[in-house]
């Protein structure tokens, strides 16, 4: 009868551990990224939600949804149309609540991009920061439920870049220096004063550069930060207390096992 006992909560031990190392070994990453984290105010922007990592079973996943959350004092009001489904994805979105839900027809195991938000920064907003987020993500294999990590991002309205303008100017004092015709008496004074308008080009063109240059390192520089800090891994793996004490349970219940033996025996 002892024997019995102990079997079946062996059985059941082994069990309970079988299921949770399995339940837990499912999971994927969700990203979101946009092409810029500044952008003019009055003007249309949009978001990608992509999946990767994905440890999700045999076949993959065919469905997720999750809440959307955004700045509205910095952008405008979205709505069904500005909420659309990549590779196939069929998306819906409840302006009401925020919940989006993505279907597809067949599985999804590997990286790719499912969601494309399109926003739009309001006007007399420049110099404020707005958040996006996806919160609450979830997948399925049409078997169980797949938890991903929130994800969002910031995005901050700026002023339109006047590099362009500055490059048109300097491109018109060469074409008026090139078209001057100047006396052979006055050659020295005019080619000095040439010379110097020539040079200040140079220098403007050199500014100009300069500035675009410090404009794209720093446009650069937000974006991987952004990107680096929406791409959390979520918490995978099975539990370390829980595999200390299923295997210290097991030990004990095979120390008693043989004390009984051993009882029975001396009997």
């Amino acid at each position: 009868m002892k024997k019995k006992i102990f079997c079946i909560i062996l059985i059941v031990m082994v069990a309970i551990f079988a299921m949770s190392t399995a339940v837990s070994a499912l999971s994927f990453t969700a990203a979101m990224s946009t092409n810029s984290t500044t952008v003019q105010e009055a003007t249309e922007f949009t978001v990608r939600i992509r999946v990767s990592n994905l440890d999700v079973g045999t076949n993959g996943i065919n469905s997720l949804k999750g809440d959307l959350k955004y700045d509205t004092e910095v952008f405008e009001p979205i709505n069904e149309s500005s909420v659309i489904g990549l590779n196939k994805w069929n998306a819906t979105y409840d302006n009401t609540t925020g919940k989006i839900e993505l279907t597809k027809s067949m599985f999804v195991s590997s990286t790719q991009e499912v969601l494309s938000i399109t926003f739009k920064t309001k006007a007399g907003v420049t110099g404020k920061k707005g958040s996006i987020a996806f919160n609450n993500i979830t997948a399925s294999n049409s078997e169980t439920d797949i938890s991903a990590t929130d994800i969002s991002t910031s995005i901050t309205v700026g002023t339109p870049d006047s590099t362009s303008n500055t490059t048109n100017t300097a491109n018109t004092t060469n074409t008026s220096n090139s078209t001057l015709s100047i006396p052979t008496i006055t050659s020295n004074t005019n080619n000095t004063a040439n010379n110097t308008n020539n040079t200040n080009t140079a220098n403007r063109t050199n500014n100009t550069n300069t500035n675009t240059n410090t404009s794209n390192v720093s446009s650069y520089v937000n974006t991987m930060t952004n990107t680096t800090s929406n791409e959390n891994m979520p918490k995978t793996g099975v539990s370390d207390t829980l595999l200390v004490l299923t295997v210290v349970a097991i030990a004990v219940a095979f120390g008693f096992y043989i004390k009984i033996e051993k009882l029975n025996k001396d009997m």
